[in-house]
């Protein structure tokens, strides 16, 4: 204790101050935590997108191709058949060729109603749709297809196409 500031010679304050750099570390990592698994998301978001533009250049139109608009969480069982073809798609990337490579799903809310979220808005546009975890702003609501999350991070396909 004798080469330590005058402020760290009482042993509370010094005790004080171990907590706080602890807690300020634990806080940082989790922080860092949080944003590596967001960024696991927009490039999986980023992936699927290329899929769909790979599928629209071949049939005309985004998956399911007998309806005009669809929607739906990806991981649901009721989009099996939509996932299938997206994944067809998404094979056809070197990333994605190997088998053993697993279709895109959220880090933390994999197969739930928190999970990558499809809309096809029209034969020729769709919204892909995640939920974040460090940059909260719930700017994206998917309830009018009957999904009640709000959602952080959007891709709309009609925003990314060159005219």
């Amino acid at each position: 204790m004798k080469y330590l500031p005058q402020i760290f010679k009482n042993r509370y304050t010094f005790l004080a101050v171990t907590i706080l750099f602890l807690v300020a570390g634990v806080w940082g990592i989790r922080l860092q935590a949080l944003q590596a698994r967001d960024i696991v998301r927009k490039h999986d978001i980023e992936d699927i997108e290329n899929a769909l533009g790979r599928y629209e250049k071949v049939h005309g139109t985004y998956p399911p191709e007998n309806v005009a608009s669809w929607c739906g969480t990806l991981s649901d069982s009721a989009s099996k058949d939509v996932l299938n073809q997206i994944e067809t798609s998404l094979r056809q990337d070197d990333k994605y060729a190997k088998p053993e490579k697993k279709f895109p799903v959220d880090p933390i809310y994999k197969n739930s109603a928190n999970d990558y979220f499809y809309w096809k808005t029209s034969p020729a546009s769709f919204e892909l749709l995640a939920k974040l975890e460090a940059d909260k702003n719930g700017s994206r609501d998917a309830s009018p297809c009957g999904n009640k999350t709000a959602f952080d991070y959007s891709v709309v396909s009609f925003l990314r196409n060159p005219f």
